[in-house]
């Protein structure tokens, strides 16, 4: 007579087979952990035409200014949370001039003219000033970002794009709540001097224009020259606040897209248009000597 207690008991041989499968599916677990780039490790797809990644860790950060912060604006609230579900990849540093030399040679791209105004013309993505090719690349358009984009994720088969508003604004912040994630020179807020860590208006940093990117040190994130040298073209339409903002990071796609946000101010302003949660905008067509860009990478 059968005990049934005993029919529903695996077989040895099906007991074996499930245990195989669940050891493949920890070995294929633990594979993809260890293939996942760690937070602050920096990686590079390709050599010299592609700029050096570095990643930033999935979590929350408030974004946005406090309503006491010295210099606030009023597009800059209100504060609100913003998660990333996901790590992902933000240029270490400004795509450089070198870089952006690359693409046009590979590609056979032609960047327009632009910016009219006296010693500040852009001669197909060159500006008046003198450039080298750790500098930051200049004179691009929001369209110009977007074409380089693609490229990138062509030629090394990785979703590349550009930078959302609020990706650009965690990167500057790197766990940070004030104005700058840094002290202001001498420990002294008074004179609102942020020298030793950004290139901004007047030479006391050491540059009357861009300075080659590295030059100063890194957030805790390993990100540089987030609060100056040149502001940065970010994907999102523009929007006189936050309400009804993304949480998710992702880019704000509806409003005043006749305009696109850039971030991070330039080594001809001053230094409170350098904090974390400053805002500005151009139209997208605009290309400019204090202009460039970062891009951000998907894992």
């Amino acid at each position: 007579m059968s005990d049934e207690r005993f029919t529903s008991l695996p077989s040895p041989a099906r007991t074996l087979r499930q245990l195989s499968c669940c050891a493949v599916l920890g070995l294929a677990a633990s594979a993809q952990a260890a293939d996942s780039p760690k937070p602050g490790s920096v990686f590079q797809d390709c050599k010299s035409a592609c700029p050096q990644m570095v990643v930033l860790p999935a979590g929350s950060f408030l974004m946005g200014t406090p309503e006491d912060e010295l210099g606030r604006e009023g597009d800059e609230g209100p504060q609100h949370t913003v998660t990333f579900a996901k790590p992902f990849a933000i240029s270490r540093y400004h795509v450089t001039a070198g870089e952006l030399d690359a693409y046009i040679r590979e590609s056979g791209v032609k960047i327009a003219d632009g910016d009219t105004r006296p010693g500040r013309f852009c001669a197909a993505s060159k500006p008046t000033y003198k450039q080298g090719p750790r500098q930051p690349a200049v004179c691009v358009s929001w369209f110009d970002v977007q074409d380089y984009a693609k490229w990138l994720s062509k030629k090394t088969g990785h979703n590349y794009r550009m930078v959302s508003e609020a990706q650009r604004e965690y990167a500057a912040r790197a766990g940070s709540a004030g104005p700058f994630p840094f002290p202001f020179d001498n420990n002294d807020p008074s004179k609102y001097s942020i020298a030793q860590h950004a290139n901004t208006y007047g030479p006391t940093d050491g540059y009357s224009y861009t300075a080659p990117v590295g030059s100063y040190p890194a957030n805790a994130f390993g990100v540089h020259d987030m609060h100056g040298n040149v502001y940065e073209w970010v994907a999102d339409c523009w929007n006189d606040g936050y309400q009804g903002a993304p949480a998710d990071g992702s880019a704000w796609t509806t409003g005043d897209c006749s305009v696109r946000v850039m971030r991070g101010n330039d080594w001809g302003e001053a230094p409170v248009f350098s904090r974390s949660g400053n805002r500005n905008n151009r139209a997208p067509d605009v290309r400019g000597d204090f202009l460039g860009f970062r891009v951000v990478r998907e894992l």
